[in-house]
């Protein structure tokens, strides 16, 4: 069985109610839905009171889309937006810019999140993988098909009059044994 964490429930629930509403059973669906979460965030506000806590009204104001999700769902929903392998450092910048904090250590360094992401993507592998040192990727994406965007360049030379670039794919095909590149 799939483990189903707290913070995953909510974000489900919510996604039901953002989907658009085209039948009457999609009405029912939204409504029990919008029960269910009213009834789940009901639940955590009297545990908050039992412990002795006073709940929050609602997230920090500065939290940003990031701010409720473990530090892997993040990754996966930056990746997910950058469609295209990230290096942990990349890929740390943007879950923090995101509104994503430590939980435990909201003041803790950039570093840190760095740490954790390279120490953490690597045990769910079902979600990423590792295509060079410490960039990762979503398991989902065909890597051998190549994105739509033009290919980045390696390098920029000034030749007789005109500048002319190498692609990443050039540069591998010259490693394979083809001609080399002039």
């Amino acid at each position: 069985m799939k483990d189903v964490h707290a913070r995953d429930i909510e974000d489900e629930l919510r996604k039901v109610l953002a989907a658009p509403v085209a039948t009457p059973e999609d009405a029912e669906r939204v409504a029990a839905a919008a029960k269910a979460l009213a009834d789940y965030l009901r639940a955590g506000a009297s545990a908050l009171r039992a412990m002795g806590v006073e709940p929050p009204l609602d997230p920090a104001p500065e939290a940003g889309q990031l701010a409720r999700l473990t530090l892997d769902r993040a990754a996966e929903k930056v990746l997910a937006q950058a469609g295209v392998p990230l290096h942990v450092r990349e890929l740390g910048r943007r879950i923090r810019d995101g509104g994503w904090r430590h939980p435990r250590k909201p003041q803790a360094g950039p570093d840190r999140i760095i740490y954790q992401l390279a120490a953490r993507l690597p045990r769910h592998p079902d979600r990423f993988q590792r295509v060079a040192p410490n960039t990762f990727a979503l398991t989902n994406w065909d890597l051998n098909e190549g994105p739509d965007r033009p290919r980045p360049r390696l390098a920029t030379f000034r030749s007789t009059g005109k500048v002319t670039g190498r692609t990443i794919d050039e540069r591998w095909e010259e490693a394979a044994g083809g001609e080399p590149w002039r």
